[in-house]
């Protein structure tokens, strides 16, 4: 199975209605969402065709695979952070 996508582009900032082909995977362990999902752009085309051509080995999806990142587990704004970094 491969890593990437074909669907209908979506984000947190933008609603697309351009086929966009993403790369999916995980946060290194040196970003802030570290072990969380990552789906990175690769490519816009205006017809499903168009992407399948250049993506063949890319999964097609009727639906967005975005999800918004977990950042609970970081401080509030103004507030401290402990020295031993807990």
């Amino acid at each position: 199975m491969t890593d990437q996508t074909i669907e209908k582009g979506r984000g947190a900032t933008y609603d697309e209605d351009r086929w966009t082909v993403y790369q999916h995977g995980v946060y290194d362990r040196d970003s802030v969402l570290s072990g969380q999902s990552r789906r990175i752009w690769m490519d816009d085309f205006d017809t499903l065709e168009e992407a399948q051509k250049e993506y063949p080995e890319a999964v097609v999806c009727a639906f967005s695979t975005y999800t918004p990142p977990c950042l609970n587990h970081l401080p509030e704004d103004g507030e401290d952070i402990p020295e031993d970094g807990e």
